[in-house]
This record gives structure tokens, sequence and C-alpha cells, in this order.
């Protein structure tokens, strides 16, 4: 994998249900090939509701850790 680039780090932790798809929905689409943007959120369920969207959306995540209680997702086009 060639190195991508952070277009933008959000910091999702403090809110759940749809407020992280939202914030997130406008920032796919501003990123460009090459470009990634790192999520990090606070909860599991909140985590996977993000995975599906992001399918949906036909973006990738190409990298998925946890950090303390945190989940860290990095998505591509």
């Amino acid at each position: 994998m060639s190195q991508l680039k952070i277009y933008k780090e959000l910091d999702l932790t403090s809110s759940s249900c749809a407020g992280p798809i939202g914030e997130l929905s406008g920032v796919l689409e501003e990123i460009k090939e090459g470009e990634a943007i790192k999520v990090i959120l606070g909860d599991e369920a909140t985590k996977k509701d993000v995975e599906a969207f992001v399918k949906k959306k036909g973006y990738k995540i190409v990298q998925s850790t946890q950090d303390g209680k945190n989940f860290v997702l990095l998505i591509t086009r």
C-alpha cells in the first residue's frame, strides 16, 4: 500500500448514533485519491454503523485498530 496522506482527522468519540455519520459524510466527499480520513470512535456500535455506511457509499476502510476504549478507522476512496 502506498503512503496515504491523512486529509483530516475526526474525533467522534463524544457523539453516537447518526452524529458521526453526518459529520463523516460531508468530509468523505472532499477526499481525493491517495488521501484518507482518520476517524476516532468511542464505541463498537458506532464503529459498526460507520463501517456499514462507508461500504455502502463505496469507500474503503484500509485500517481498523483499537486504541484503549476507542476505535480508529482509516477510510479512503
